[in-house]
């Protein structure tokens, strides 16, 4: 039977009817390793111009905002800024305020001497965000499934959105399983630190029903009201004593929870990375020029990591000349030789 905890189910709901605005975050790589990025935002006046972006947008950025000339009464504000490095990107991100500071994102830029030629490599990391790994997520899903998953596969037709919808619907009963397998954990030690005879650490399997349905109706907001539950499903007024546990019980579990609500509610975006010279390799199924795309959504990195990674080719024009003049010069030296004999 497919379970879902109610925030996932607010998720779906929020995810198919919250398109109400695009971003896209683009990257310029230069041939020194200098970089620039824009995010453009598209929507009504109440949702372009509001801050709860991809990364953080202080006034170090340059914004400028217009009216869409499509006629569909939208804004576009963009943000722009230049960095000499990925240290100070990866600063600025770390000085994030908002929930997405939970989030780990690794960007890395270079540069690579190749004499006639440099390669210059970027690379964006979204680590796996999943806060609830107490259950194998290879054990729900095959490796086709997540695929589907992350988008990796590319949709042909209805059939396709059917294997994403079932994917993801697998994905959220995952989910589910691997919270309500630690709440049971985190119960059962609790009681085992208390170490009181009237408490029996291995009767917390038998509720596992119970559990796992009162997880699916959200009803785990605060320590107390977890333990609560617990004495009324046993009749054991002795399990008040969890309360006295420093730190509260459930506490972790329930910043968990709210940091994987966030999550899931997450706005998608799209981002593109525009690199120097010749692309010479990348991992994006969208490839035009020297540009190239991918999509980012909660399901892309929620179970494994989610890399954006693509290599240029830059001519080094110097070193096709200084080559030609040694060779010339080699050349010019064999003939006065030549002439002398």
């Amino acid at each position: 039977m497919k379970t879902r905890h109610l925030v996932f189910r607010l998720a779906i709901l929020i995810m198919a009817f919250s398109a109400c605005r695009e971003i896209t975050v683009t990257t310029t790589v230069n041939c020194d390793g200098t970089f620039s990025r824009m995010l453009t935002v598209s929507g009504d006046s109440s949702e372009a111009f509001k801050k709860e972006l991809p990364y953080p947008v202080d006034t170090s950025w340059a914004m400028t905002s217009k009216k869409d000339t499509s006629g569909k009464g939208k804004f576009i504000v963009t943000y722009t800024k230049r960095y000499k490095d990925c240290e100070e990107l990866k600063a600025e991100i770390g000085r994030d305020t908002s929930w997405l500071r939970q989030l780990v994102r690794q960007i890395d830029i270079r540069k690579r001497f190749g004499f006639f030629y440099s390669y210059v490599m970027y690379k964006e990391v979204y680590a796996a965000a999943n806060p609830f790994t107490a259950l194998p997520y290879k054990e729900y899903l095959t490796p086709e499934e997540r695929l589907w998953l992350t988008r990796n596969h590319a949709i042909q037709g209805p059939s396709d959105s059917l294997k994403i919808k079932d994917a993801e619907e697998k994905a959220l009963a995952y989910l589910a399983e691997s919270a309500t397998a630690e709440f049971e954990k985190i119960l059962a030690d609790g009681i085992r630190k208390l170490n009181d005879p009237r408490l029996d650490a291995n009767r917390v399997k038998e509720f596992h029903d119970s559990i796992s349905n009162t997880l699916k109706n959200g009803n785990f907001r605060d320590p107390g009201a977890c333990i609560d539950s617990y004495r009324r499903w046993t009749g054991n007024s002795t399990v008040d004593r969890l309360k006295e546990l420093q730190p509260p019980l459930f506490g972790e579990f329930n910043r968990k929870a709210g940091f994987l609500e966030h999550l899931l509610i997450m706005e998608g975006f799209h981002v593109e990375t525009e690199m120097p010279g010749l692309i010479t390799g990348t991992n994006s199924t969208a490839l035009k020029g020297n540009r190239v795309s991918w999509d980012i959504f909660p399901m892309a990195f929620l179970l494994e990591d989610y890399t954006m990674e693509v290599e240029s080719r830059i001519i080094n024009v110097w070193a096709f000349v200084l080559s030609g003049l040694i060779l010339l010069g080699l050349v010019s030296l064999l003939a006065v030789k030549a002439l002398k004999r």
